[in-house]
């Protein structure tokens, strides 16, 4: 399968460039190419495609569109659109599409004028922006996952274009680049690096005059539009040519890193070392091997992956565990790593804005503070532009949901981690489900905090704190806390207060730490849902009956509603980890849960079952 993306979409058909046929299945191959040999659920189609409400015939009509395309391209095999569980895969490799060729050269372009080859360089970026046919997705639907893709893959060709520019420039062909730089600029008004370019290639073809107006015009824009006087290296340049003196050369792509140098005009400066944010990695990590060598696959074997999201209930080790895994990949991108806490599993925090996140996120990579866009959409497109064509890794943690991560995802070929306790499945990217520890990985985790001699001394004891604990790490750091705090008391003292359910999430507390406050955001988060009323009142009666399993049946007849709106709230619960399901129909409320929801329900009556 080969693919023409960069202006109207086009296959080959074995002998010529075919347009693909009908705007909806057109639009639905771009949302599978966007998402780069990741699965597009059928939700996230259905909402693309009809985003006021999507009808219910939806996944009806999307089938019939994926047959559609199938039969254009000769895939009805499914060898190139692969059906998944949760929806449709476009499997294409990167070298066949006009996208993958264009970035291949462009970051091989960018290399080589960094190391001074000029000639060469000049020839890779020429080669990159002629595949360029038009607008990308333009015979597709305007969606909103088209429109932010066009507009990064705009931003990737303005970027080209400049270094393209720069090559010329250093070659010594000013003059022949005087016509391009004068349209950019009309089309770019407020960027400075343009406006640089245009008065060095005036400067070169030794027309002084139109440098210096070149310059006035600049800065009346800027005054005029933004309230800004031009940086530093325009009113340095401007001075040079006023003075008579050899004009400074800026704004080389991709410069040593070792060197602070302006790299897109004066508002951003690159760091002298890659950020590297992860917060230092957590004590006494334990176990998830198979964990870690299955994110580890999705994050450095996929080729170009994208999202990875780390869900699962509160307190099993989330972020812990992309912390731990962050630190064994620095090796692995050595552009440096952000790290950014949203705070969507806080309790006395709100989660924080896009907005908030992308400052933070745009300071790291060198942008000045009042540089930055108070625009959500224009400050993610910049990051975009910062991070297209370095190898960072990026951790979002504590999501709150897909729409906070959405504007926060960088530039290719960054990778991303994200932890949340949703599983954020309309971001169209795989889902790592990470359970509680088992009991001989919950000992280890006791043995690494406490020690091993005082563990031996009673083994009975500690496990049961880990059956008290249930596997769950955050308790059992809890837990292992509280005896290092009392390092000559045995382990029984905590076993035997544990073993009392009416007060067992009272001892799961620690200063900061606390069972209750985890669980306590997840039930906020249920607050928020528009059943929000009927879910919590369903948790609370779930907390009674202490049976083994849960059935659809059975727990209708509690919350008094049919079967059917039963199954669609213990579905939701269940994708907020409150409950879990072995099998269809069945489900099972942990015992902390169930404590947790017992206690909630006490205080209020009315979600007490019948007697």
């Amino acid at each position: 399968m080969r693919l023409q993306i960069l202006g109207p979409i086009r296959f080959w058909n074995g002998s010529s460039w075919a347009p693909v046929p009908g705007c909806r299945p057109r639009t639905m191959l771009a949302l599978m190419a966007i998402h780069g040999g990741r699965p597009v659920p059928i939700d996230h189609m259905a909402a693309e495609l009809w985003p006021s409400a999507p009808p219910s015939s939806a996944p009806t009509l999307i089938r019939g569109y994926i047959l559609r395309l199938r039969r254009a391209l000769g895939d009805l095999g499914g060898a190139t659109i692969v059906t998944r569980p949760s929806g449709y895969e476009l499997r294409c490799a990167a070298d066949t599409t006009d996208i993958g060729r264009f970035e291949a050269l462009t970051a091989q372009g960018r290399a080589t004028l960094a190391r001074g080859a000029v000639e060469e360089a000049h020839r890779c970026l020429s080669k990159a922006l002629d595949l360029w046919r038009g607008e990308p997705y333009t015979d597709a639907l305007l969606t909103s996952a088209v429109a932010a893709e066009a507009s990064r893959l705009g931003e990737r060709r303005l970027a080209a274009a400049e270094a393209r520019v720069e090559a010329a420039l250093l070659r010594g062909q000013g003059h022949e680049v005087i016509h391009e730089l004068q349209s950019l600029t009309r089309e770019h008004p407020l960027r400075e690096v343009l406006w640089g370019q245009l008065m060095r290639a005036f400067h070169a073809a030794d027309r002084r005059v139109d440098a210096l107006e070149a310059y006035r015009r600049a800065r009346r824009t800027l005054v005029e539009e933004l309230g800004l006087e031009p940086g530093p290296d325009l009113r340095e340049l401007h001075q040079a040519i006023l003075d008579g003196r050899p004009v400074p050369v800026r704004g080389t792509p991709l410069p040593d890193r070792a060197t602070p140098v302006h790299l897109r005009g004066p508002d951003v400066t690159v760091p002298a070392s890659p950020p590297l944010e992860t917060r230092r990695d957590v004590a006494a990590f334990t176990g998830r091997r198979d964990d870690l060598a299955s994110l580890r696959r999705l994050v450095t074997e996929a080729g170009s992956p994208g999202a990875v999201v780390i869900t699962g209930a509160a307190g099993v080790g989330k972020s812990a565990l992309a912390i731990h895994l962050a630190h064994r990949l620095l090796g692995d991108f050595p552009d440096g790593q952000l790290h950014i806490d949203l705070r969507g599993s806080h309790e006395s925090h709100r989660p924080l804005e896009p907005r908030e996140a992308l400052g933070r996120m745009l300071r790291a990579l060198g942008t000045a503070p009042g540089a930055v866009p108070a625009e959500p959409a224009e400050a993610g497109a910049r990051l975009r532009s910062l991070t297209a064509g370095r190898r960072m890794l990026v951790l979002l943690d504590n999501a709150a949901d897909a729409t906070q991560v959405e504007p926060l995802l960088p530039g290719e070929p960054c990778a991303v981690l994200v932890t949340g306790r949703r599983s954020l499945t309309t971001l169209g990217c795989p889902v790592h489900h990470l359970t509680t520890l088992p009991d001989e990985e919950s000992l280890a985790l006791l043995v690494g905090l406490i020690g091993r001699e005082r563990l031996a001394a009673d083994p009975a004891a500690a496990r049961r704190l880990v059956r008290y604990c249930e596997g769950l790490p955050l308790a059992l750091r809890i837990a292992a806390a509280r005896l290092a705090a009392r390092p000559q008391w045995p382990l029984r003292w905590l076993a035997d207060r544990l073993e009392s359910e009416p007060h067992r999430l009272d001892e799961l507390r620690m200063e900061e730490l606390s069972v209750r406050s985890a669980l306590t955001v997840s039930l906020r988060d249920l607050e928020r849902d528009p059943d929000g009323p009927e879910l919590t009142r369903l948790l609370s009666l779930l907390a009674f009956p202490r049976l083994p399993h849960i059935t659809v049946l059975h727990a209708a007849e509690l919350a008094d509603t049919s079967p059917a709106r039963t199954e669609r709230l213990l579905d939701k619960l269940l994708d907020t980890h409150l409950l879990h399901s072995p099998e269809p129909g069945l489900y099972r409320m942990p015992a902390l849960t169930r404590l947790f929801a017992g206690e909630r329900a006490a205080r209020d009556p009315l979600s007490m079952p019948a007697s």
